[in-house]
C-alpha cells in the first residue's frame, strides 16, 4: 500500500527536490535550515530520540577516472523505537564527505498524523563512549584477550577513568561506559580497519577490488604485487577468481618445483561465501613442503549446493595457464616434472608432466566406498556375498572377520 501511494506522489510530482551549491555559503546556510526544519541536521540525526532513521547509505569517491561505489552490505532491520504508523515521509540527502556540504534534499518530509503523535515504544540503543573503543583497540593491538578487555573496562569504570565519566549522569545522558557483548562486532570491525584497513561493513568482493584498483584510495600495493591475477564477479554466470603469489614465492617455484616436484591439492568451503582454495606446494632441501602459490582461489558457480562441485578441467586449466605464464614470463620457463595429484588440467598445461596418485587420497577413496558398500544403499551386499557367489573365492590372507 505504501508502495502504491508512494507511485501515485512521484508521478504526480508532489515529492520535492531542491538543489544546492556547495561552494555557496548563502546556498548551504539555506540547506542546513531546511534539514533543520525537517529534523535531519547532524546533531538531529545522531539522537536518540530522532524519528528519522538510515534506510541506505551509499558513498562514492570520485576520481579522474574512477567512480568507486561502497553499498550497504548489512540488511535492513526496523531501529527506529517508535511504532509504524504507514508514514510516508522520507527524506534523501546528498552531502560531500569532506566538508559535509549539502548537494541535495529530496523526498517527502510531511509526517502523518499517527507519526507526528507516536511516543517511544521501547529505549533507545545508548552508543559507547568512543574512549571505551580507544582503550580496547589499544589491549587488542597488544593481543590482550576479550575477557581482560572487559576486565579492565570494569575497572576503569568503577575507578572512573574514562574522559568525561566524572560529570556522566547514567540517568540522563546519551553515551554508556559499560561494553555488552552487543559491542563486540563493532569493536572488532574497528580493530581490522585500524590494523589491517579492512571495512568489515563493506562486502568483502568491494574491499578486495578497491585493494587491486590502483584508481582506488584504499589501494594497497603490496596485494597487487602478490595477485598475478584477478577476475571479479560481475554477473550472476561469472565467478571470482584471485591468484596469489609473492616475490619469495615465485623464487621458491623455479628453485624447488622447476624441473622438480609440484603437489596440488584442494580445500573446499574454506569460509561462508563457498570459496574453492587450490594450493601449490614442493618439497625444499631440509625436505618440508614450502607454499608455491595459493592461486586456485574462485567461487562456486551460481546455483551449486556442494561448494566441491564448483571445479573442473577448464577452470584449474584456465588458472594454471595463468600461474605458468606469469613464472615464465619472470623465469624464462617453468616445467614441473612430475605432481602428486589426481587433476587432469595439469597434463592440458604441461602435457609431458608425469601424474602420481596421492596415497591419502587413494586411502580416502577406497574408505568411503567401502563405507558407501557396507552401511549404505548396497549394505546387504557383503554379509549375503557367498549366497550371491557361491563359486567365488576368497583369498584366506584377505578374509575379514566381521560380526552382524
Amino acid at each position: 500500500e505504501q508502495h502504491a501511494e508512494l507511485n501515485k506522489i512521484y508521478e504526480s510530482a508532489q515529492a520535492i527536490s531542491i538543489e544546492f551549491s556547495v561552494d555557496d555559503p548563502g546556498s548551504q546556510e539555506m540547506a542546513q535550515a531546511k534539514l533543520s526544519e525537517i529534523g535531519l541536521d547532524r546533531n538531529a540525526r545522531s539522537a536518540l530520540k530522532s524519528r528519522w532513521n538510515i534506510q541506505w547509505s551509499r558513498t562514492w569517491a570520485r576520481t579522474k577516472t574512477n567512480n568507486e561505489f561502497k553499498p550497504k552490505s548489512t540488511p535492513w532491520q526496523r531501529k527506529v523505537p517508535y511504532p509504524h504508523t504507514g508514514c510516508l515521509g522520507h527524506v534523501e540527502i546528498t552531502e560531500r564527505i569532506e566538508d559535509g556540504g549539502i548537494v541535495r534534499v529530496a523526498g517527502l518530509w510531511d509526517h502523518n498524523e499517527g507519526c507526528k503523535k507516536a511516543v517511544l515504544e521501547r529505549f533507545p540503543a545508548i552508543p559507547l563512549h568512543e574512549h571505551i573503543y580507544q582503550v580496547a583497540l589499544e589491549q587488542l593491538a597488544s593481543r590482550a584477550s576479550l575477557t581482560a578487555v572487559q576486565e579492565r573496562n570494569q575497572q576503569m569504570y568503577n575507578a572512573r577513568l574514562y574522559h568525561k565519566m566524572k560529570e556522566w549522569d547514567p540517568k540522563t545522558a546519551n553515551i554508556r561506559y559499560v561494553i555488552l557483548p552487543s559491542d563486540n562486532v563493532t569493536l572488532y570491525q574497528k580493530m581490522n580497519r585500524q590494523t589491517l584497513n579492512v571495512d568489515m561493513t563493506t562486502l568483502p568482493e568491494y574491499n578486495i577490488h578497491n585493494w587491486l584498483d590502483p584508481q582506488s584510495k584504499e589501494y594497497n600495493t603490496t596485494i597487487a604485487k602478490a595477485v598475478f591475477h584477478y577476475h571479479a564477479r560481475a554477473n550472476m554466470n561469472e565467478r571470482f577468481k584471485i591468484c596469489i603469489s609473492t616475490k619469495e614465492m615465485d623464487e621458491a617455484a623455479n628453485k624447488y618445483a622447476h624441473h622438480s616436484q609440484l603437489i596440488l591439492d584442494g580445500t573446499f568451503g574454506i569460509c561462508s561465501s563457498h570459496l574453492l582454495l587450490f594450493i601449490a606446494m614442493a618439497v625444499d632441501e631440509d625436505r618440508k613442503g614450502v607454499p608455491i602459490a595459493f592461486f586456485f582461489l574462485f567461487s562456486a558457480p551460481t546455483g551449486n549446493q556442494v561448494t566441491q562441485a564448483g571445479y573442473n578441467t577448464e577452470i584449474l586449466q584456465e588458472l594454471l595457464d595463468h600461474w605458468k605464464t606469469h613464472l615464465v614470463r619472470k623465469y624464462g620457463t617453468f616445467n614441473p616434472y612430475t605432481c602428486i595429484t589426481e587433476r587432469g588440467a595439469l597434463l592440458q598445461v604441461w602435457n609431458k608432466i608425469t601424474l602420481l596418485i596421492c596415497r591419502f587420497h587413494l586411502r580416502q577413496c577406497w574408505t568411503n566406498h567401502r563405507k558407501k558398500v557396507l552401511t549404505g544403499s548396497q549394505g546387504d551386499y557383503w554379509p549375503n556375498f557367498d549366497l550371491l557367489h557361491p563359486s567365488a573365492t576368497i583369498f584366506p590372507q584377505f578374509q575379514t572377520k566381521r560380526t552382524y
